[in-house]
């Protein structure tokens, strides 16, 4: 009978260091399909590496685009949602005539909460998520933020907000004014 306890014993441990084993070639395989995580941050002039990888570059003209989209719910009045909408000016000329898309409903994921089955996203064909209006924004400079708000009369439930997914931002180049002509000469 010692032998079995003892077989028993080396059994657990055995199947313990496996497990041990499995669980860290599991991670060392995930972290190299992931790839190493950045910890070193290098400054060139006064600047971090990262700095640049954010910034887009700047085109010829204007180039709006949203930055943020949040919401509040509840507002103005009871059953409503306010959008907060950011657009920015990425572009070397001020940007005129700028108006956007907001559709809060796009692209958010739906699913069953107390089903298994994975949640899936909201197709554009859907009508919850044609829901939109347009939101007038002022003339952006180059470099310009601005936020502006687009109330929504009642939120649809069993739906959450998104963040206005591939948003339509429609505006033009402001044209340069032409340099006056001089006077002729006699």
């Amino acid at each position: 009978m010692q032998w079995f306890y003892t077989a028993f014993w080396v059994f657990i441990i055995g199947m313990i260091l496996w497990q041990f084993y499995d669980y860290n070639s599991g991670l060392d395989h995930a972290i190299a399909v992931a790839g190493p995580k950045q910890q070193h941050f290098y400054f060139l002039n006064g600047q971090t590496n990262t700095a640049s990888l954010d910034a887009p570059p700047k085109p010829d003209g204007a180039d709006v685009k949203q930055v943020g989209c949040t919401y509040t719910d509840n507002v103005p009045y009871h059953g409503s949602f306010t959008a907060h909408v950011s657009l920015k000016n990425y572009g070397n000329m001020k940007a005129i005539g700028v108006q956007v898309q907001v559709t809060p409903y796009r692209g958010t994921m739906v699913g069953l909460e107390n089903d298994n089955s994975p949640a899936t996203a909201l197709p554009d064909s859907d009508p919850i998520a044609q829901i939109n209006q347009w939101v007038s924004f002022p003339d952006l400079a180059p470099g310009e933020t601005v936020t502006k708000d687009a109330v929504f009369g009642a939120a649809q439930k069993g739906y959450t907000q998104g963040d206005n997914a591939n948003p339509q931002v429609l505006f033009q180049t402001e044209k340069p004014k032409a340099a006056p002509v001089p006077p002729a000469t006699p």
